[in-house]
């Protein structure tokens, strides 16, 4: 993707905006909805299912083992 980028401010950049926008939204709008989420209403879906599963204090402990496996992911393990 090496699109030359016009000066921003100038009416070229506001054409490539709209263009690239348009290619994203296309991209975004058009991709397949896997079977198990097909009964659900039609739009885009982001985040968790209930709000309930974003409360800190169900999330800390996935939190602490995300955070554990990061730092250790720069070590390898020798049998």
């Amino acid at each position: 993707m090496t699109e030359s980028r016009p000066e921003p401010g100038t009416p070229e950049f506001e054409q490539w905006l709209l263009d690239r926008a348009k290619k994203r939204a296309d991209r975004i709008f058009t991709v397949e909805i896997p079977e198990d989420l097909a009964h659900v209403d039609s739009g885009i879906m982001a985040g968790p299912g209930s709000w309930k599963d974003i409360m800190p204090e169900k999330t800390i402990a996935e939190d602490i083992a995300i955070d554990k496996a990061h730092k250790r992911k720069h070590l390898k393990v020798v049998k």
